[in-house]
């Protein structure tokens, strides 16, 4: 039976939003996301959109099999939740296709915990990402914490966004501290956390015997890799931590390959990663494996 490809780290978003996509944040105050989706003359907006055809017919064309909608680090718990009810009425509509991730601003206190659990309710296996540098929020801030114990409670994992500490600046790069992070994973080492776009190279600290120990339950996604990193770091990354803890994402519908490519392209993606020297048991975990078992995805084998 061939492997299944499932692509745990997607955007999506309804027509309203790309439409007008500056205006629309402008209007819902979304500051930051404004900054992504708005071209400037230095950096070009690599921002795509897909509607729901366009991304299905995408990936039945890359023989992706499951995506995973994640939310988004909006700054308005309404914005959260306008995310979360269009998220519910599309895994209603593709159930075989798309699971979700709630969004959620834990500044908004006992409406962030009753929004996770509504998102719980509509059948999300997740929760993220989340960004507390954009989102305003200390890693200590109550709201926060119970939302972190509630996932724990609920075996769910949550998705955090992080940057590379070193490197070229561009639109949306926000430090991202390690030191949070490895807070969160020792506080809550039962949770199990997913730091996206390889972790910021985060993963290369588990070479030190008690970062390795504190991280356990943290994984790592390739989201928006080609534009990253060299296609070495999957190699390299495996052999750090193990093909176990890496979960295949595209970060689509974001164009990976600007300088030759206007929309996003998903046979290209996973050639990169086919070809990028690991193992076939390998490449099975970390393009469909892992987070099958993470998310406890439902996949139709009948096909």
């Amino acid at each position: 039976m061939k492997p299944r490809v499932v692509d745990s780290h997607t955007h999506r978003y309804p027509p309203e939003v790309f439409k007008d996509p500056k205006g629309w944040a402008r209007a819902r105050g979304e500051r930051h996301w404004v900054s992504l989706v708005a071209p400037c003359r230095d950096h070009p907006s690599l921002q795509g959109w897909a509607d729901r055809d366009r991304m299905l017919a995408d990936m039945d064309a890359g023989g992706v099999d499951q995506a995973v909608l994640l939310g988004w680090y909006w700054e308005h718990q309404e914005t959260c939740e306008w995310h979360n009810r269009w998220y519910a009425q599309w895994i209603r509509e593709d159930p075989d296709r798309f699971a979700a991730f709630a969004s959620v601003q834990p500044l908004a206190g006992g409406k962030a915990l009753d929004a996770v659990k509504q998102a719980v309710d509509w059948g999300f296996c997740g929760i993220g990402e989340v960004l507390p540098a954009v989102q305003g929020f200390a890693r200590d801030h109550p709201s926060w914490l119970r939302v972190l114990e509630f996932a724990v409670e609920n075996h769910m994992c949550v998705t955090l966004h992080v940057t590379e500490p070193v490197g070229p600046s561009y639109p949306g790069k926000v430090a991202t501290p390690f030191a949070d992070y490895e807070w969160l994973a020792q506080t809550f080492p039962e949770l199990k956390l997913i730091l996206a776009h390889w972790g910021g190279l985060l993963p290369f600290y588990e070479l030190n015997r008690t970062c390795q120990r504190t991280f356990r339950n943290v994984y790592y996604d390739t989201a928006a890799s080609p534009l990253l990193y060299d296609k070495r770091v999957y190699r390299s990354v495996v052999e750090i931590v193990g093909a176990e803890k890496i979960l295949f994402g595209s970060d689509y519908p974001l164009r990976l390959y600007p300088k030759e490519e206007a929309q996003f392209d998903f046979q290209r993606l996973l050639q990169e990663v086919r070809t990028a020297g690991l193992s076939e048991t390998q490449l099975s975990a970390i393009l469909g494996g892992n987070a099958q078992r993470l998310l406890k995805l439902n996949i139709d084998d009948s096909s």
